[in-house]
This record gives structure tokens, sequence and C-alpha cells, in this order.
């Protein structure tokens, strides 16, 4: 499952590779800069995970919008694209459940390279995500 680059794989740049796993086209978020809005910008995105986190894997995106309504988004670190459907590794990964925070270590669902590096939101790296985002309107009602 892991891939054989190891820490040196990359994102593909490819739009034709750019697929999830049922072959859907991903959205590329990776040009976002809050000071310059495009089109299909979704606003500044923040980490959820607190400062020292070696596995950042969760994230919002926010934007106010001129019509007065909110770009609201979560973004969720992508591990289907590197562990298949009841493969070893998402069974033990389902046994487990979820990494155990210890006073002194961890305990990972999943391996270092996956859960530290290739699906690591950091900035400035490409890493596929899972993303929902909504246009939310003043009182919070999903518009979009």
């Amino acid at each position: 499952c892991l891939p054989p680059q190891g820490r040196s794989w990359v994102a593909s740049l490819d739009p034709v590779k750019m697929t999830d796993e049922l072959g859907h086209p991903r959205r590329d978020l990776r040009r976002i800069n809050p000071m310059e809005p495009a089109l299909d910008d979704v606003g500044m995105i923040l980490s959820v995970d607190p400062p020292g986190c070696m596995d950042i894997d969760d994230a919002l995106s926010y934007k106010a919008l001129p019509n007065g309504s909110h770009l609201v988004g979560v973004h969720i670190a992508d591990v289907t694209h590197f562990i298949p459907r009841d493969s070893a590794l998402d069974r033990e990964a389902a046994r487990r459940a979820t990494s155990v925070y210890l006073q002194d270590r961890r305990l990972d669902m999943l391996p270092r390279l996956l859960c530290e590096d290739l699906c690591s939101l950091c900035p400035g790296v490409d890493r596929y995500a899972v993303s929902v985002i909504w246009e939310l309107d003043k009182t919070g009602s999903v518009v979009k």
C-alpha cells in the first residue's frame, strides 16, 4: 500500500491522474491566496491540529463572500489514496479505530510515513484531501 518512493512521493499535478479512488476529478485548492482571491478560491485554510502536532490531518477554510454569505470548508487528509479498501492495512486501521495519545508517546492508527508525512496537510506541500465546502447565509443556513 505504501508508495515505493517513500517520503519522496509527490501528489500528481497531472489533471488526468488527479482523480479519487472512484475516478472523480479532484479540485485543486493549492493556489489559495487570501490576499489575491480567485473565482475558485475557498479563502484561508487553517489547521485545527495543535502546534507541534506531527499528523496534521484536519483543516478548516473560511471566506467572506461579497453577497454577505460565508464559504466554509472542512478538509480531511485522504488516506484512501494509499490504503485500498479491505487491504491488510485497512483492516488493521479499522481494528485500531484511532490514534491514541499518551503522556509520553503516541500509538498511531496508520504507519508514520502516512500519518506524519504523505497524509499530513502541511503548508506548501501538495497533498490529497477530502473536502466539503458549503456556502452559508448570515444565519448559518446552507445556501449551497
